[in-house]
């Protein structure tokens, strides 16, 4: 086998080099960007069949609360450019943590790093933009069927989740969303949150049936930070007391 010419090295040094600029490559979501998609979004030439075929069929098998998924149609993910969409997931604690005698569940939504949300996340591998953590007097240990969540990207490059947890007597709805200019809301039982006061929200269901809510500043977390910083906010006094009130089921 011929060993290559220094000319051959050089351009496929050069060829490298330019693959590797367009993997770690930045795409600015401007004005123009969202005009763009809102049009693909109503153009049918734009649209990935693939994915309403799956869409449909995964329709026919489930039915998520609180919010009813619909299969639309949606753009070619790779439209946005490369690497502009790698991937979301959730997750979270269903089978209980402890403060005092009390029972604590939670659950969270999280983007992986992508070329549009890359300069916000820093060295993170993905964002989470969602945590719910959950008073609760009741948890199914056989069927789990006091708790569910999942988190969709057919909105991409916005992404929206939606879950709920069951008591006893009463259940906590919520969705919350992130969109590529960065905004980014919650609802809770139709409290509206927006999550730049706090991506972490404390819910306290009463035992007069209302509930009590609080909200919390984090620096940007990853799946890999989730769970000792939960852990460690429920070691701290005013979690313990908003947690441990007497008026909390």
């Amino acid at each position: 086998m011929k060993r290559p010419t220094a000319i051959t090295c050089i351009i496929l040094f050069i060829l490298f080099a330019i693959d590797s600029k367009a993997q770690h490559s930045t795409i600015n979501w401007t004005e123009k960007s969202e005009r763009q998609h809102f049009l693909d979004r109503e153009d049918s030439t734009t649209w990935d069949s693939v994915l309403l075929v799956g869409d449909l069929e995964q329709n026919k098998r489930k039915a998520m609360k609180p919010i009813a998924y619909g299969a639309f149609p949606v753009p070619r993910y790779n439209l946005l450019g490369k690497e502009a969409f790698k991937g979301v997931g959730n997750g979270g604690n269903f089978t209980g943590m402890s403060v005092g005698t009390k029972k604590i569940l939670y659950s969270f939504f999280l983007a992986n790093k992508n070329a549009i949300t890359k300069k916000f996340i820093s060295d993170k591998p993905n964002e989470i933009f969602f945590t719910i953590i959950v008073l609760t007097d009741f948890i199914d240990t056989i069927n789990f069927s006091h708790a569910g969540l999942e988190v969709i990207s057919r909105n991409n490059p916005d992404y929206i989740g939606q879950g709920f947890f069951k008591t006893k007597n009463n259940e906590i709805d919520y969705t919350a969303f992130l969109t590529a200019t960065r905004d980014e809301y919650a609802i809770v039982n139709m409290r509206l949150f927006n999550l730049k006061e706090g991506r972490i929200i404390l819910i306290a269901p009463q035992k007069d049936g209302s509930l009590r809510s609080m909200q919390i500043r984090s620096s940007i977390l990853s799946d890999l930070d989730i769970k000792n910083y939960v852990e460690k906010l429920l070691r701290q006094d005013n979690t313990k007391k908003f947690f441990l009130s007497d008026g909390n089921i």
